[in-house]
């Protein structure tokens, strides 16, 4: 039996889709309340000599032009890979068929959750690379913009420990999924435990890139 070729999914925000899932919402302090938790030291001095810091005036229109082109191409180009290699056609096509009996669920769970790790460590590195080399596109744009990639850095490192833990929970979340499409229907529950990990992998990206989009959106700004 071969696979019907699999359409790409919508990304949709994670938290909707883990409120779908039956994850209810934590009920937390205002992010200004929290980043103060999260700063070190270090950047704590670094984020208050930024803010009492005021901005250079100078602007580049052909950098930021240049910018503009170059964030566009390299965003469309990054979502577009990523998105290809999430939706693995051996994975997806044995998805699309029965499961073998007598197999251990574990087992039959292994390679998907290998996959979905693997997507998730790729993503983390993409996203990453992609938000530094933007942040030295806005610098060479105008005095406004370098201001707002050295304030990105701070709150970068001040907030990826806190992703990466709040992120921690997925894989056993999905293998809760899995369990329960498995208890539904034995044979057939792989088709949808593949889609239930396709929507989660493109949550995941849309959670990663909010703030690519929005250096991207200052740099179309007139007033950043």
């Amino acid at each position: 039996m071969q696979a019907a070729p699999s359409q790409p999914l919508a990304a949709e925000p994670l938290a909707r889709l883990l409120l779908q899932w039956g994850v209810a919402p934590v009920r937390t302090a205002p992010v200004a309340e929290r980043l103060g938790g999260w700063l070190g030291w270090a950047e704590a001095i670094g984020l208050s000599q930024l803010l009492a810091t005021a901005p250079a005036s100078v602007t580049d229109a052909a950098a930021r032009q240049e910018a503009q082109d170059w964030a566009a191409a390299a965003l469309d180009r990054l979502q577009a890979d990523l998105s290809s290699a999430f939706d693995d056609a051996l994975l997806a096509q044995d998805a699309a068929e029965p499961a073998p009996e007598g197999v251990p669920l574990a087992d039959l769970l292994a390679p998907y959750r290998l996959h979905h790790t693997q997507q998730q460590r790729s993503m983390a590195a993409r996203v990453a690379t992609l938000r530094e080399r933007l942040r030295t596109r806005l610098a060479a744009a105008s005095g406004p913009l370098a201001h707002l990639a050295q304030l990105d850095a701070v709150f970068e490192r001040a907030v990826v420990m806190q992703e990466r833990q709040a992120l921690t929970g997925l894989p056993a979340l999905l293998t809760r999924r899995a369990q329960a499409h498995h208890a539904a229907d034995p044979r057939r529950w792989r088709q949808r435990f593949w889609a239930d990990l396709q929507r989660a992998l493109r949550a995941e990206l849309d959670l990663r890139l909010q703030p690519v989009q929005g250096l991207i959106e200052a740099l179309h700004d007139d007033a950043p």
